[in-house]
């Protein structure tokens, strides 16, 4: 199939092809998403129709956040509690929040609260066409990173209509707390933007793309953000053929400007990193010729110092092949450690659903965020059907963080428990069973 010749966040397009259009409509780059349910409705489906209001003042009470998963081990172990929180709830307005997906997550330790991000879609209805979603991020706040309390309204959304250069997709949220920067831009917003798809050439066959670029906003709060003015972008006065610039932070052709032929490209899935002032920015990347082929992809690596302006690193992209990264720090080793997806045609047949299907998580590790170990002989993280919460797959991909002694994977998975009125999942045999996708959690304790 020509999908598997593309990483998961290019064969989006193909894939809702063969699907109800609501099916992920609300997403796309490494996976689908948005959020449902705070407290009241967290880890149930069929609590959809809760309603939350605005995360309030946080709790700074110490709380075990392993107490309510179960025991953490040298292995990977599921939390209890899966799943964390469903999709389906109804907003005041009729419409629902299609999917989870595409979580960031961080323990917070000034406000001493877990935040995360995640991409959503609102529409009158799961299969609701296109032009009827709204596509944003949501916003969510918990003490334990567990339990969450999750924000009503976006904490940005793309503008269908207005032919910006992100009008069509808004998804893959990353943030992080840029201490430097002044009280209005103290949080800092990279995500994935796209104004339409594209057409490359795969084997032969012409192949619609979403043309991801990078965007960028500010927020006081981490609960409202707004786009980089356009007189602020790195592309202000520049001809990209964009009308305007507002919140575009980096594309694809300059991630790659190293790769020889190079005449556009593409790059998706940002994950942030701040360290002695600087921001590093590592994404899913692509380049291509003046004939729409494929030169390469992976993951590729950029730097800033005020998360408007970025330098890409030379030899991009670092990890051939690899999407959806995610990249942590092990204080204990003084080591980085980036984990990614990588799948072959084989492994992706195995899985049930074909909505951004991935089989789990490669790791690398890396002293300077420049040469990286080998991956090893298997994935960090592997996808198991026999859990409820993800009975039918993974959805493209996930979020890590490390915080005492323990990893904890956020990901997006098919549950066929407590399904939301209309809600289905399209699977290889080409059957649409009812199906919710739902946030999950994994832990596992670093080595000793």
């Amino acid at each position: 199939m020509v999908r598997s010749k593309l990483p998961s966040w290019m064969f989006l397009a193909a894939l809702l092809a063969a699907a109800p259009p609501g099916c992920g409509g609300g997403g796309g780059g490494g996976g689908d998403g948005d959020g449902s349910g705070g407290s009241s409705r967290s880890g149930d489906a069929s609590s959809s129709g809760a309603t939350t209001t605005d995360t309030g003042a946080a709790t700074t009470s110490p709380v075990d956040p392993l107490a309510a998963c179960g025991p953490v081990g040298a292995a990977w172990s599921r939390c209890e509690q899966n799943p964390l929180a469903a999709s389906g709830h109804a907003h005041p307005d009729a419409r629902v929040e299609l999917s989870i997906g595409d979580p960031n997550v961080f323990f917070d330790e000034e406000d001493g609260v877990w935040k995360a991000w995640w991409s959503t879609g609102l529409a009158p209805s799961f299969t609701a066409p296109e032009g009827e979603i709204e596509m944003g991020i949501k916003y969510a706040e918990s003490p334990d990173g567990v339990v969450w309390d999750i924000q009503e309204e976006l904490t940005i959304s793309a503008k269908p209509g207005s032919g910006e250069w992100d009008q069509f997709k808004l998804e893959t949220p990353s943030v992080v707390k840029v201490p430097a920067n002044p009280p209005e831009r103290r949080y800092l917003l990279a995500y994935s933007g796209a104004q339409g798809t594209r057409s490359i050439s795969v084997g032969g066959q012409s192949v619609p793309v979403a043309w991801y670029q990078i965007g960028v906003a500010f927020s006081a709060d981490g609960k409202h953000f707004t786009r980089v003015p356009a007189a602020e972008s790195a592309y202000a006065g520049k001809d990209t053929g964009y009308p305007s610039h507002e919140g575009l932070g980096l594309l694809g052709e300059d991630m790659l400007a190293d790769t020889p032929g190079v005449a556009d490209g593409l790059v998706a899935d940002p994950e942030l990193f701040v360290e002695d002032g600087v921001i590093h920015l590592f994404a899913s990347s692509m380049a291509v010729n003046d004939k729409g082929e494929p030169l390469n992809f992976g993951v590729s690596h950029a730097t800033s110092t005020d998360g408007i302006h970025w330098t890409p690193q030379p030899a991009n992209p670092q990890v051939v092949g690899g999407v959806g990264p995610s990249l942590v720090k092990v204080p204990d080793t003084n080591e980085y450690v980036l984990f990614y997806a990588q799948d072959t045609d084989a492994e992706k047949a195995t899985m049930p659903s074909v909505f951004n299907p991935y089989l789990g998580v490669w790791r690398r590790t890396s002293t300077d965020l420049v040469t990286w170990s080998d991956a090893g002989p298997g994935r960090d993280f592997t996808w198991d059907g026999g859990q409820k919460s993800e009975v039918y797959g993974l959805i493209a991909v996930g979020d890590m963080t490390y915080r005492d002694g323990v990893f904890r994977y956020y990901y997006p998975g098919w549950s066929a428990e407590g399904v939301p009125e209309g809600f289905v999942c399209p699977l290889q045999d080409g059957t649409y069973p009812p199906a919710v996708i739902v946030l999950n959690l994994a832990l596992r304790a670093a080595a000793p």
